[in-house]
Formats: structure tokens, C-alpha cells, sequence
């Protein structure tokens, strides 16, 4: 049987990809018994969600870089 810290371990596993039976008819056990497992995972799966929604910012080219740093190295003098 897993412990609520092995469930929070291997939750964003579980939610990556397949797992072994077993593994999965533990996990699902442990849920069914601990609302507060279950509302853990419920939240880690709502926060993957919303995280997969929006993309990150392209990073800035060298040239942006410079000029940067640039302005900044401006204003401290």
C-alpha cells in the first residue's frame, strides 16, 4: 500500500505516462481512501493544465541581450 508521500512522489509520474498495473491500481487505491491524496492530485493535474496553456516567451536574441545590459550599465552611472 503507498504512503501519501509515495503518492506525491510518483503523482506527476503517474500522470506522464504509462505505469505497471500494479502501480496504477495502488495509486488509484490510495486515492479512493485519502480525500487529501486526492485533492492533491486533483490540484497537480489543474496546475498542469493551466500550465500547458500557455507557451514561454521566446528568449532574447544576443543582440537584444546587449542592448540590455547595455541600458542597465547606462543607468547606474
Amino acid at each position: 500500500m503507498l504512503t501519501c508521500k509515495d503518492v506525491s512522489d510518483v503523482a506527476s509520474d503517474y500522470m506522464d505516462g504509462p505505469t505497471t498495473l500494479l502501480q496504477q491500481i495502488n495509486f488509484r487505491l490510495h486515492l479512493l481512501m485519502c480525500v487529501h491524496c486526492r485533492r492533491y492530485f486533483q490540484q497537480l493535474k489543474l496546475a498542469a493544465g493551466i500550465a500547458g496553456k500557455y507557451e514561454l516567451p521566446a528568449e532574447p536574441s544576443d543582440d537584444e541581450t546587449d542592448a540590455l545590459i547595455s541600458k542597465l550599465n547606462k543607468q547606474k552611472t
